[in-house]
Order: C-alpha cells, then sequence, then structure tokens
C-alpha cells in the first residue's frame, strides 16, 4: 500500500518532523477532497471528477500511497471518458481504501520509520 523507499527518501531529504507535518495536511486535505468528489460523482460533474483525482493522486503519491494513487489516477482517466461502469466499481472500494492507507501511515509515524 505505501511504497516505503520512497517515503524514507522523503523522509531523509526533507527530515521524519517535516514529512510529518506534511502528512497531517494530507489527512485534512483528502478528507475534505473525498467529500467533493463524492458529490462530483453523485452530481456526474466530469470536470471536477477529473481534477479532483488529479489533485489526490499527485498527493498521495508525494505521501508514498502508491496504490490509493492509482485508484485516482483511474478515477482521473474514466472521469476523461465518462465511464460511469467503470467509476463506480473504484468509487464503491475508495473510502475503505483510503481509511487503509491513511491508517498505515499513520502507524508507520506512531510505531516508527527507521
Amino acid at each position: 500500500m505505501i511504497d516505503h523507499a520512497h517515503l524514507n527518501s522523503l523522509i531523509q531529504l526533507i527530515g521524519k518532523d517535516t514529512m510529518n507535518d506534511i502528512r497531517l495536511e494530507f489527512i485534512a486535505d483528502s478528507q475534505e477532497k473525498m467529500a467533493l468528489l463524492f458529490q462530483a460523482w453523485h452530481d456526474k460533474d466530469y470536470d471536477t471528477l477529473k481534477n479532483i483525482g488529479h489533485s489526490l493522486k499527485s498527493a498521495s503519491l508525494n505521501m508514498a500511497l502508491r496504490m490509493l494513487a492509482e485508484q485516482y489516477q483511474q478515477i482521473e482517466r474514466l472521469a476523461a471518458q465518462h465511464n460511469n461502469h467503470d467509476m463506480q466499481a473504484i468509487i464503491d472500494q475508495l473510502p475503505a481504501l483510503h481509511e487503509a492507507s491513511l491508517k498505515e501511515l499513520d502507524n508507520l509515524f506512531i510505531n516508527g520509520l527507521d
């Protein structure tokens, strides 16, 4: 779920405290954007879905959350295609994946990364 090598290289580059601050910002931001993403899905607002998917993909990659980023990349791609069927499958699993990703990230920072 997490690219440990990438996360460790980020921590070596900017420090654990700074990375933890970024993690906390990511959590708040991603929760807000997830709500907007689900509203856009409900409204079938494909432009907003594509933009939020892109933003969350980039942010997830910055936090080394590769699996989550891949799902957001799919949302971005499917929104551009207006592909409701495949999008529904991703939307259905996204909350659980988002929560599991954040939990794993929290565990790493709480229990140590070194």
